[in-house]
Order: C-alpha cells, then sequence, then structure tokens
C-alpha cells in the first residue's frame, strides 16, 4: 500500500475532515460527557492526519505541532478546570489552525500548475476548511452573544460544534433552510459574507482548473 507523498496527500487529509463532519453530527446523539471527548478526539486525530499529510516544511511541521499543543492544553482547562475563557481560548485554537491550513493547502491548490485528482480533491479540503473556519467564527460568537442564533440554545461549544457546521455549510451553499438564523447584525454579517466567500472560492476554483487543462492542452 502506497503511503502518503505529495501525489495523495491531500486525500488522507480530505477523508479525516470528512469524517470530523461526519463524527460531530454522531456526537448528538451520545451522554453528553462522552460524546464532548470523541469530538476532542478527533479533533485531534484531524490534527495529527494533518501534521503527517501536510508537513510541506519545518515552518508547517512547526506551525501544526503549535496548534496540536496549544488545543490539547485549551482541552484540559475546558475539562477539568473553571477557567472561564477556557472555551474562548480553545476556539481560537482551533480557528488560527482551520486558517493556517486553509492557506496552506490552497497556495498548494491553486498554484499546483497541473489538475490531477490529488489537486482537485485538495480544493475540496479547502472547502471543507472554509466551513469549519465559520462555524468556529459562529461558536465564538455564541460564547460572546449567547442570543446570537434563532434555533440553537448557548451551552458548550463542544455540544453546539454540528449545529455551528450544519449551519455553516448551508449557508455556504446557500441553501437557507431557515431552521437556524443569525440574530444579530454580527452573525448576519458573517452570515452573508460567508456566502459570498463560498461562491467566489467555487469560482475561482473552477476558472484555475480550466486555464490548468487548457494549458496542458496547448503543450
Amino acid at each position: 500500500m502506497e503511503g502518503v507523498n505529495e501525489r495523495n496527500n491531500f486525500i488522507y487529509f480530505t477523508l479525516a475532515l470528512v469524517t470530523l463532519l461526519l463524527v460531530s453530527a454522531l456526537v448528538d446523539t451520545m451522554p453528553t460527557g462522552e460524546g464532548r471527548m470523541l469530538l476532542r478526539l478527533i479533533i485531534l486525530a484531524t490534527e495529527i492526519v494533518a501534521f503527517i499529510s501536510l508537513s510541506f516544511d519545518k515552518q508547517g511541521r512547526a506551525f501544526i505541532a503549535v496548534m496540536v499543543v496549544l488545543i490539547i492544553v485549551a482541552g484540559v482547562l475546558d475539562e477539568m478546570t473553571e477557567v472561564p475563557w477556557a472555551a474562548v481560548f480553545g476556539l481560537s485554537a482551533l480557528l488560527i489552525f482551520f486558517l493556517g491550513i486553509a492557506y496552506r493547502v490552497g497556495r498548494r491548490v491553486l498554484l499546483a500548475g497541473n489538475a490531477d485528482s490529488n489537486t482537485v480533491i485538495g480544493s475540496l479540503a479547502v472547502y471543507l476548511l472554509m466551513g469549519l473556519i465559520w462555524a468556529t467564527l459562529y461558536l465564538l460568537c455564541l460564547e460572546f452573544f449567547p442570543d446570537a442564533f434563532n434555533g440553537i440554545e448557548k451551552t458548550s461549544w463542544s455540544d453546539n460544534f454540528s449545529n455551528a457546521a450544519y449551519f455553516s455549510f448551508v449557508t455556504m451553499t446557500s441553501l437557507g433552510y431557515g431552521d437556524i438564523s443569525p440574530a444579530l447584525p454580527v452573525t448576519r454579517a458573517l452570515a452573508y459574507l460567508q456566502a459570498i466567500a463560498g461562491a467566489f472560492f467555487m469560482a475561482i476554483v473552477v476558472a484555475s482548473l480550466i486555464g490548468v487543462r487548457t494549458s496542458q492542452r496547448v503543450k
């Protein structure tokens, strides 16, 4: 079996992101403590997969390693102590991780110069990361504004992760079912900015892939 390399690394990472989203949906069906622990473990596993598959250079490895440590520390503080800012600290670390990885993968995908299966799946990884970035932003909003959304009650961010991810991807794909809706100006602004960013990203990816395909045919 072929190991992780630059021809398949985005495939492994994308599978890890999809697993994270699927497991977060299952967390709601489990007892609170067990579900919360499972979500934290799957987030940690996703970071480990990122470290293995996306460590393009020493800087990338150092960034992911630091983020893993910070998120572990935040999880311990959140679970074992009564520190009021532990949730904000953990979500901030998670947001920085998603942003950093999205930037690094996005650069590799858009500047790849080819359109093989790994590059296409890398584009999907960036799209999933965008949804997770906004989901984390929505969870941060809930930490500061408990009434930020209609349809989501303020509770532990790990218990609301699947709800935030659901609203994020529904917004980004412009489905807008209406069962969850932003209730404050700040969350409304985040929602329409996400819809714009999602559509813009898809346009860039399609244009980039067409350009690569065209240049390959010309050669």
